[in-house]
């Protein structure tokens, strides 16, 4: 099944990569529609999901329409639409039954994985939640992590700066979680003795008992600097007094943790939004140490922050779960020597519940939002692959509200209940704020927001090129596909190449059909700091083609761009987005690429390139142009081939020593795998650029996504280096 062709020259290839247009017969993109997995709040019709747990934490299936009561704001309201759905877990796998066989079906024919989105609420992170918060993400990359999957890493601070977006790249996913740093408190306090968050929150809420132990301590400083006269009958200071000057420092505390709070759900809520332009179910986890819901000045705008959020993810088909970051912890303990500075015990009884409060506005944000809070786990990475399980499983309901549920500035509770079943665990976003309300205050706050000098805004085709760029995730309306590769040329050092391939069956070629169609094509080239590195900018014109010159072969027409950059060594994203000039039909792709620095002297890989034909040249004399797959999606009957370069073998008595392994792997497992066998170049051979080539028969394999892992072993070194790259069998 691998067939590696270790002997085989097949250096000149390197040079053949053309950076010109070629029209060939591509690999078929099969697009299939689908109505988008999202939840919809309008004026019509409100709809939700639904997920139902036994005792055991087992979903519940087989529940019919009848078995479903609903009420909005306390009063029951008939269901105008019910379905059970079945989301696919990984590539290739569902829950039983015909649902589940469909929705994996429709995933794979759009090449679609699971849409993941790690929230780090770094304002409410301590320290010592920093690095374990890290290493589960890092767990997640490596061992969760399936191709296929589309996955983002995103502070509530912005301090990842370009790297918070979607991505398939694991290399991007691990910079991220390298560059997360720990966000100094924000709240701020430099008087003495310190008052803890929670004690002010306590404090602003009217508890004057948790301000006795700062009253008693102003009120010794007081004494403590009046006239040897002063006495304690006749004190020369009131103590409501104090109690207000306590009570207004508690309270500046609480407004800036109402400000941090509201930060943080904002950036949630923004994100979450953002999200809503990717199809399907988003799975959200919230990792913090926790913040306060209470306290009498921040509860309506934190509360509001929180409904907002809840109402976004019900619109943009997110569910959100929890995790407190401080794993397990121990109980409220009196810390070494406060009992010598509070011999009253003001601050021990003041204290009781400090760390599980800040627990609550964890568990609102996943209990409103359909999800479930993870507490007092030192593992919560653990559960990612059990979540991502739960969630595939769910019942949609929606009705229709009356006039009055339409109307008004509240929140509009939602409960729904299994008819005599008390025992079970439902869940499901509990509530939206009517359209028209959420319009007006969409409306305010743009308002609120002063313009800024800017450029004139783009308009028609450029604005749709620009907005295509900027989605979080591809467009589909017209099928492009992306793929990026580097090799190390000699005298250039690394050269990107960058290929974008157009499906052109999908073009309009007028009226007649027989029209040549325009297909404009720009791109970007980015470095992980989110600079513009290079740029493309074509139109391509496409002939149209006879339907039969491709229905032997089932295949569809495509065209192809090549651009090639020399880079540095470094991460970079690519994004390109293509328009039928005619048409207006868009798509557009993004792929992150990682440049390794070879002056390092370190044993490593180009890039694998799959799929190689011939498309030009060698009848005349001149030299083949080969052309590379860009989809990467091959049939069943194929045989692929792939060519990759091994750079800094080291070498003893002129020559070297590698041995190369090969696997095919599906969601990280390797499923065919070959024996090691000897890399030996030919006599005379650029020994710093060494060719690996082979061969992968693909019959024997199921339909899915792969990836091909080419591991090179130098035994003079004793160093290894690893190349992977994603692929699809139809």
């Amino acid at each position: 099944m691998l067939h590696p062709n270790p002997n085989l020259n097949l250096a000149g290839r390197l040079f053949l990569l053309s950076a010109t247009l070629l029209c060939l017969l591509a690999g078929a993109h099969a697009q299939t529609q689908e109505r988008e997995d999202v939840v919809h709040v309008e004026s019509e019709l409100v709809q939700t999901d639904v997920t139902v747990f036994d005792k055991a934490g087992k979903f519940v299936d087989g529940l019919g329409r009848e078995q479903f009561e609903l009420k909005v704001d306390g009063r029951p309201v008939p269901l105008a639409f019910f379905e059970r759905v079945a989301a696919p877990l990984k590539k290739g796998e569902g829950a039983p039954g015909a649902a589940a066989a469909a929705a994996n079906a429709a995933a794979a024919a759009r090449g679609q994985g699971r849409t993941v989105i790690f929230f780090i609420d770094d304002l409410h992170l301590s320290l010592d939640s920093l690095n374990p918060t890290r290493a589960a993400l890092t767990r997640f990359i490596e061992e969760e992590m399936a191709p296929g999957d589309l996955v983002a890493f995103v502070t509530a601070s912005g301090q990842l700066g370009f790297l918070q977006q979607f991505t398939d790249n694991k290399a991007v996913l691990r910079a991220a979680a390298a560059r997360l740093r720990n966000i100094p408190p924000a709240v701020h306090d430099a008087e003495q003795p310190p008052m803890s968050e929670y004690v002010a929150t306590r404090i602003a809420n009217g508890d004057r008992q948790a301000a006795g132990f700062y009253i008693t301590k102003i009120t010794e400083g007081f004494f403590s600097k009046t006239a040897a006269g002063a006495s304690a009958q006749n004190p020369a200071i009131n103590a409501n007094a104090v109690y207000e000057m306590v009570k207004t420092r508690a309270t500046n505390i609480t407004k800036q943790m109402e400000s941090v709070t509201n930060g943080s759900l904002s950036a949630l809520e923004s994100l979450v939004r953002t999200a809503g332009q990717i199809e399907g179910r988003k799975l959200v986890f919230f990792i913090s140490d926790g913040f306060y819901l209470d306290g009498k000045d921040s509860v309506s705008a934190a509360n509001r922050r929180l409904q907002l959020v809840t109402d976004t993810a019900a619109r943009t088909g997110s569910v959100i779960y929890s995790i407190d970051a401080r794993g397990l912890f121990a109980p409220f303990m009196e810390a070494a020597g406060t009992k010598a500075r509070d011999p009253n015990g003001f601050l021990d009884r003041s204290s009781v519940g400090e760390a599980t409060l800040a627990q609550e506005g964890l568990s609102a944000l996943a209990g409103d939002t359909g999800g479930d809070f993870i507490k007092n786990q030192n593992y919560f990475d653990r559960w990612v692959s059990r979540v991502l399980e739960e969630t595939s499983n769910y019942y949609r309901i929606a009705w229709k509200p009356d006039a009055d549920g339409q109307k008004g500035d509240s929140f509009k509770r939602v409960e729904v209940s299994v008819v005599g079943r008390p025992e079970l665990t439902v869940r499901l976003h509990r509530g939206y704020v009517p359209a028209a309300v959420r319009a007006a205050e969409e409306a305010k706050e743009k308002g609120a927001t002063k313009p800024s000098a800017k450029a004139p805004e783009a308009k028609g085709a450029e604005a749709d090129l620009r907005a295509a760029l900027l989605a979080p995730a591809g467009r589909r309306g017209l099928p492009t596909a992306l793929s990026t590769s580097f090799v190390d040329v000699p005298g250039s050092g690394p050269v990107l190449t960058s290929s974008v391939e157009v499906g052109t069956d999908a073009l309009d070629y007028g009226a007649d059909g027989k029209q040549p169609a325009s297909v404009d094509l720009v791109g970007v080239v980015l470095n992980d700091q989110g600079k513009q590195v290079s740029t493309f900018s074509k139109r391509l014109t496409v002939a149209p083609t006879a339907p039969s010159a491709t229905a032997a072969a089932g295949e569809q027409p495509g065209v192809i761009y090549n651009h090639k950059a020399p880079l540095a060594p470094g991460l970079y994203q690519v994004k390109a987005a293509a328009r039928d000039a005619r048409g207006g039909q868009l798509g557009s792709a993004a792929q992150w690429i990682e440049i390794p620095d070879l002056s390092k002297k370190q044993l490593a890989l180009s890039s694998l390139h799959l799929g190689g034909r011939q498309v030009g040249g060698g009848a005349d004399g001149s030299a083949p142009q080969v052309q590379f797959s860009v989809e990467r999606r091959f049939p069943r009957s194929s045989k692929v081939d792939f060519l990759g370069f091994v750079y800094n073998a080291a070498q003893s008595g002129g020559a070297v020593n590698l041995s190369v392994t090969l696997r095919v792997l599906r969601d990280n497992k390797a499923v065919v795998s070959s024996p090691a066998r000897k890399l030996a170049p030919e006599a005379g051979s650029d020994l710093a650029r060494i060719p690996v080539t082979g061969a992968i028969s693909l019959g024997q394999l199921p339909p899915g996504r792969y990836e091909l892992e080419v591991g090179v072993a130098d035994n003079v070194a004793r160093t290894t280096a690893s190349e992977r790259v994603v692929f699809e069998i139809k």
